[in-house]
C-alpha cells in the first residue's frame, strides 16, 4: 500500500495512480519530467576537437575536474562521440609495455587518429583471424572509411524515462542533451544526476512498500563472479580487468576477502594528473597513496539493509556503486546506480532487455552472457554495466528514438537558460578544446 501525505496524494492524482499502482510511482515521475528539468541554470561543459592531441585532452579533463567531454568534428561540423576515462584506460592498456618504453601513441596521436586506430584494431582482432593481413587491412580500412555511428544523445524535451532507457539499454554512463535547433550540447546526463534529481522530491512522492524490503529479499545487483583486486595488484593488471571484464571499479580485498579499499576507473585519471602513466607496474597500494580530493571513499552496504536506505546512502555519498559485504566485511556483491534505476524504472515496464518482465538479473550478468565484441561501447561499470559502461571508446553509439511525453519544466529559472557561449581556450592549437558556459542554472 502507498504511504501518503498531502503532497503524495496530489502526486497520485497528477499521475493518475491508484493504490494498486505502486510499482509505477517512479516510472510516472520520470515520465512526467523532461531532461530540460535537470539542466542547471549555470554549468561548465568542456568540448574537445578531434584534432586535439590525446595527451592534452586527458590533461584537460584533469584540469577541469570532469570525467568526460563531447567530441567535435570540425570537418563534419557535428558532435561525433564522447571522450571518457575509459578511452584513457584503453590507450594505456593497448600501448603499455614497460616503464622503460615511452608510449609514443599517447604523446603524438590526435583524438581522431586514436579513434580510427582503436576501431581498426577491434575489427581486425575479431574478424578473419587467419586471413591474409594485407588484404584484410585494405578491406577494413575501406569499411571503416564509410562507417558512421551516430552519437547517442537525447533532446531537452524528451522525458527522463527515455533518458534512463537510453542510458541503460546502450550500456553507457553519459548521455549528451543536444539542442535540436542549434546542435549545441546543453548538458550531460548521468545515472548519478538522475537519481539525485529523484531525491529532491522523494519525500513528497508516495512511498512504495517495496522500498522497505531488504536487499536480501530483492536481490538487486551482482552477487556472482565479482571481480576484485588486492593491494599488490599492479595498475596494468587492474586496467586489463576494467577492459576485459567491463567493470568500472575493483573492490580491494585482503587475504581473508575483507573489503579494505577500492580502485575505480576515475582513479586512473590521476596517472594523467601526475604524469606517472609510464610506469604501470606499480601496485594499487602505491597508486592509492596519491589519490586526489575527488576520491569518493569506499562505501558499502549489507544484505539486510532496505532499498530506501541503500538509495539514500548512494545519493548522499555521491558514489556510483556500493560494495555489498557480509557481517565479516567480506565482499559478496555490488549494487550500482544503473542497477537501482533499472529496478525502479525499467523493470516495472518490462524494459529489461529480456523477454522476462519479472527478471531481476543485473546488467553486469547480462553483459557477461553476451560475448559479442563492443568496439565503440564501453564504460560498463563495476560489474555494473555502471555500467558509471561512463559513452566510451570515444563513445560513438546508436541511439533509439522514442516519443517524449510533454511536461512543464519545473527546474528553477529553467526558462532563463540561454544559448551556450563557447570560448576557445587553447589558441596555439586551433579548435583544440573549449569551455562552454551554459548560463541560466542550479
Amino acid at each position: 500500500m502507498l504511504r501518503r501525505n498531502q503532497k503524495a496524494f496530489l502526486y497520485c492524482q497528477l499521475f493518475g495512480l491508484s493504490e494498486e499502482d505502486e510499482s509505477q510511482i517512479f516510472v510516472k515521475f520520470f515520465t512526467f519530467h523532461k531532461c530540460y528539468d535537470l539542466i542547471p541554470t549555470s554549468a561548465k561543459l568542456v568540448v574537445f576537437d578531434t584534432h586535439l592531441l590525446v595527451k592534452k585532452a586527458f590533461f584537460a579533463l584533469v584540469y577541469n575536474g570532469v570525467r568526460a567531454a563531447p567530441l567535435w568534428d570540425s570537418s563534419r561540423q557535428e558532435f561525433i562521440g564522447m571522450l571518457t576515462i575509459t578511452d584513457f584506460i584503453k590507450i594505456l592498456q593497448m600501448y603499455y609495455t614497460s616503464p622503460s618504453v615511452t608510449m609514443d601513441e599517447l604523446e603524438e596521436h590526435e583524438l581522431d587518429t586514436w579513434r580510427s586506430k582503436y576501431h581498426f584494431s577491434m575489427v581486425r582482432t575479431h574478424m578473419f583471424r587467419n586471413f591474409n593481413f594485407t588484404i584484410l587491412n585494405c578491406i577494413i580500412s575501406e569499411v571503416l572509411k564509410d562507417q558512421v555511428h551516430p552519437l547517442v544523445s537525447i533532446g531537452p524535451d524528451a522525458n527522463l524515462y527515455e533518458a534512463i532507457k537510453t542510458l541503460i539499454q546502450n550500456r553507457i554512463h553519459r548521455l549528451p542533451v543536444i539542442d535540436p535547433d542549434t546542435g549545441n550540447v546543453l548538458y550531460i546526463l548521468t545515472h548519478k544526476r538522475i537519481l539525485r534529481f529523484l531525491f529532491l522530491y522523494i519525500h513528497e512522492l508516495p512511498k512504495p512498500s517495496f522500498t522497505d524490503k531488504t536487499l536480501r529479499e530483492l536481490r538487486i545487483g551482482t552477487f556472482e563472479n565479482i571481480e576484485t583486486a588486492t593491494e599488490e595488484t599492479s595498475i596494468i593488471l587492474a586496467l586489463k580487468k576494467f577492459v576485459e571484464r567491463r567493470v568500472s571499479a575493483l573492490p580491494i580485498i585482503d587475504a581473508e576477502g575483507k573489503l579494505v579499499n577500492i580502485y575505480s576507473k576515475f582513479d586512473v585519471i590521476n596517472l594523467a594528473a601526475e604524469k606517472t602513466y609510464n610506469n604501470l607496474d606499480v601496485s594499487l597500494r602505491e597508486a592509492n597513496e596519491h589519490r586526489n580530493e575527488w576520491f569518493e571513499g569506499v562505501q558499502s552496504c549489507k544484505l539486510d539493509e532496505t532499498l530506501f536506505t541503500i538509495m539514500e546512502r548512494i545519493v548522499r555519498a555521491e558514489v556510483h556503486r556500493l560494495v555489498v559485504v557480509d557481517d565479516d566485511d567480506k565482499v559478496i556483491g555490488i549494487i550500482s546506480l544503473s542497477d537501482l534505476l533499472f529496478y525502479l524504472v525499467l523493470r516495472p515496464c518490462g524494459e529489461d532487455g529480456s523477454s522476462n518482465k519479472d527478471s531481476s538479473i543485473s546488467l553486469r550478468a547480462q553483459d557477461s552472457m553476451s560475448k559479442a565484441p563492443s568496439s565503440v561501447q564501453s564504460e560498463a561499470s563495476i560489474p555494473d554495466g555502471e555500467t558509471e559502461a561512463e559513452q566510451d571508446t570515444v563513445e560513438v553509439n546508436q541511439s533509439e528514438e522514442a516519443p517524449a511525453t510533454p511536461s512543464p519544466p519545473l527546474s528553477p529559472a529553467a526558462s532563463d537558460i540561454s544559448e551556450p557561449q563557447s570560448t576557445l581556450v587553447n589558441q596555439s592549437q586551433e579548435s583544440a578544446w573549449r569551455e562552454v558556459t551554459v548560463s541560466g542554472g542550479d
